[in-house]
């Protein structure tokens, strides 16, 4: 995603040499055990493909800044055949967002950003759009297209910079290995167990990857995550 503001990412350009890890979660987990495990930065799940906000989404991102992780991401599973992408990516966004005093001093009427790029309230550094699941989409590419860009307007819409969760094996039946979005940041998926981008491969415009979720399904600290690093 664009031009890097995002905290989780700015410190991928100052860290790049030493690999650091995080996870991804669909479920509230134990941050705490997390974060004394080594758990540097977190993608909590904000939007459900079932067409509404995580109702989790909230304390999931508050929860993970709270115990010390500095970073802390969101992701969106969106529901496609819900139609207008756009809005799903600002229900989600909004639904991150303190209104009313919640605001702080002389920032009313305003979206509050901390650092430059985050929701007020429960912030996040980014919101990564998952593409995955062609059966989940149309087999149209065009139709499939014209709703992810759809999203990525929602992301110009309310003020948060987006990237891709996807792979090769999902981003090409779905899209048609469409370069469009090449210029987004990519988090993709490699479950080899290898914390290294040595086994990427260009895809849909992409030349280099910002993070991989390299262990899927995993069990930490009692709880149910994804593993990555960058």
């Amino acid at each position: 995603s664009l031009v890097f503001v995002s905290s989780l990412l700015s410190a991928f350009v100052l860290r790049r040499a030493s690999a650091t890890m995080g996870v991804d979660v669909s479920q509230p987990p134990n941050w705490g055990c997390l974060q004394q495990s080594g758990v540097e930065f977190a993608i909590a799940r904000v939007y459900r493909s079932s067409g509404s906000v995580d109702p989790n989404a909230r304390s999931m991102v508050s929860g993970a800044k709270n115990a010390g992780i500095k970073y802390v991401d969101g992701y969106i599973f969106p529901c496609y055949k819900c139609g207008n992408g756009k809005q799903q990516v600002e229900d989600a966004v909004n639904n991150l967002r303190i209104t009313g005093k919640g605001r702080p001093e002389g920032m009313e009427g305003m979206a509050y950003r901390e650092e430059s790029n985050s929701t007020s309230g429960a912030m996040i550094g980014m919101l990564w759009l998952d593409i995955e699941g062609s059966q989940y989409w149309s087999a149209s590419h065009s139709d499939n297209l014209a709703f992810i860009k759809d999203m990525t307007a929602g992301c110009q819409s309310a003020g948060i910079s987006c990237g891709f969760y996807t792979s090769a094996s999902q981003w090409e039946p779905i899209t048609g290995d469409s370069s469009e979005f090449g210029s987004y940041q990519l988090w993709y998926a490699h479950y080899d167990g290898n914390p290294s981008f040595s086994d990427f491969s260009p895809f849909g415009g992409w030349t280099k990857p910002a993070m991989k979720q390299y262990k899927g399904d995993a069990t930490m600290c009692s709880s149910g995550v994804d593993v990555n690093f960058y």
